[in-house]
């Protein structure tokens, strides 16, 4: 369970607030696909739920640890370490000798099950591994690190189509059977139409939009580019950008 109380916060510098009064509440298991445009407070919410950010004013109600993975995979994976020890030090807190070999058969059969090949770095370094390679890694290891919270920040971003579809496919199906509360913020429409129970779009630092069940179920790529539009164009005009050419 997750819920965000009358959240607001300002950073110097920027006239406005980023966050405007948000309110979302996730039951356990829920997975929310959030979408916006640059500067909506897509990024900054997140940072708030996980504790990175302190909110200027409301609450954040979280029922369990928290693991997120970002676009920079420096925040997410320790590149000097191998991949099996970042991946075994990711759901323990304080690992002893002869830890790794214990724990190496299990590493090697959940890289093993993405398919791809990574497990033949399992004893090398991360630094070794492509951007989008990494990102895959940092991944896995907030899904399997026991966080009952998951937010995910363009976590495909480094990822060509086809390793975008396999990793989507991974976490949807992750989440599902683990039953992680999970925040996915995503550029991508159809990814947004397609994975989660639930789909937000903020705009201006508040949600505009909110919908699950039958409505997200019905959603189209079309229709929900119209809903973008719209509360874009009517930003637009608020701040005066009907002349701008």
């Amino acid at each position: 369970m997750l819920r965000i109380s009358n959240v607001t916060k300002s950073f110097s510098g920027i006239f406005e607030p980023v966050l405007k009064g948000v309110n979302l509440s996730l039951a356990e298991g829920e997975f929310c696909t959030v979408i916006g445009a640059n500067g909506s407070g897509k990024t900054t919410m997140l940072r708030i739920v996980s504790g990175e950010h302190q909110a200027d004013s409301g609450e954040v109600i979280r029922n369990g640890d928290v693991a997120q993975v970002v676009q920079d995979v420096n925040k997410g994976t320790i590149p000097s370490m191998t991949m099996l020890e970042n991946i075994a030090l990711s759901g323990v807190k304080n690992p002893r000798f002869s830890f790794y070999r214990r724990h190496k058969n299990d590493v090697v059969e959940k890289v093993r099950s993405l398919n791809i090949g990574l497990e033949k770095f399992i004893d090398q370094p991360l630094s070794v591994l492509s951007g989008g390679q990494r990102q895959i890694i940092a991944t896995l290891m907030a899904i399997n690190s026991g966080s009952r919270i998951l937010l995910l920040d363009e976590h495909t971003s480094a990822l060509d189509p086809k390793m975008q579809l396999l990793l989507m496919e991974y976490t949807a199906n992750s989440v599902r059977e683990l039953g992680i509360t999970t925040i996915m913020i995503t550029h991508n429409m159809e990814d947004a139409v397609k994975y989660g129970d639930r789909l937000i779009m903020m705009n201006k630092g508040r949600i505009v939009v909110d919908m699950s069940g039958r409505e997200k179920k019905q959603l189209t790529i079309q229709s929900l580019l119209e809903m973008f539009h719209k509360f874009e164009d009517q930003s637009l005009l608020r701040d005066g950008g009907e002349n701008v050419g």
